[in-house]
């Protein structure tokens, strides 16, 4: 998927590892911990799973990706998902066809912008700019839409859509925002209707949890006082965490 989509931008603005790194950090605001897996791996094992721009997919990935959702999983997809198949192909359908019985809605089509132009999108009470892809989307019956294109010739159409299926959800973000932020409200949207708790960290603030241990890191210009429950033990640096510092408690 990497490579194909690097060999392939469209646009030369497009940059497949920033919009990885996006969803990651969407993730690591919550305070949630996160593995990487292939398309091998148990899904089972997953609340939660994440494929950005998963371009390359073939009918297997989908049947295994649609039973995780039925079975209680809520998966997230990004824009360009399922678009050619797994020789880099596009299939003798509509767009992105083999994930549109899964994610509840047509991709009508997808556009690009230029550097100086930019989109918005609303999502709730709040906007959001984009210019480098757009998938744009047309949601079936009991699929809703959390995020719509605001202007332009896009202008009412769907930009993000989530639907139930089974005992789980599927929820897929068309847009890949300037700053990342609409990708960050609604991961954390699905976080918050299953019924998890979350945190809110700062960008540039992450919490691991690796082997019985809380490991925090300040990537920031600012002091964070990071939410460390009472009783715990800090056995490395101290909270509030200065810029450039980490901390480790149990």
């Amino acid at each position: 998927n990497l490579w194909d989509l690097e060999n392939q931008k469209q646009t030369e603005f497009w940059s497949t590892w920033r919009h990885r790194n996006t969803y990651t950090s969407a993730v690591k605001s919550t305070g949630a911990p996160m593995d990487f897996i292939t398309e091998e791996s148990d899904f089972s094992a997953y609340p939660f799973i994440v494929a950005p721009a998963y371009q390359l997919v073939d009918q297997k990935l989908v049947d295994k990706w649609t039973k995780y959702v039925e079975n209680g999983g809520n998966l997230i997809l990004s824009c360009r998902t399922g678009q050619k198949d797994k020789n880099g192909h596009f299939f003798e359908a509509n767009w992105s066809g083999p994930i549109v019985p899964l994610i509840g809605a047509d991709v009508e089509f997808f556009d690009m912008l230029v550097e100086d132009v930019n989109g918005t999108i609303t999502a709730g009470n709040n906007t959001y700019k984009w210019n480098v892809w757009a998938d744009v989307l047309n949601p079936k019956q009991g699929t809703e839409v959390l995020a719509s294109y605001a202007d332009q010739f896009y202008k009412g159409k769907a930009a993000a859509i989530t639907r139930k299926l089974g005992k789980g959800t599927v929820t897929y973000i068309g847009a890949e925002s300037k700053d990342g932020n609409l990708e960050r409200q609604i991961v954390r949207t699905v976080y918050e209707r299953a019924k998890v708790a979350i945190q809110d960290l700062p960008k540039g603030v992450y919490v691991e949890w690796r082997d019985g241990f809380y490991v925090g890191v300040n990537y920031t210009n600012e002091t964070v006082n990071l939410p460390i429950p009472a009783g715990s033990k800090i056995l490395v640096g101290k909270n509030p965490l200065e810029p450039a510092q980490a901390i480790i408690w149990k």
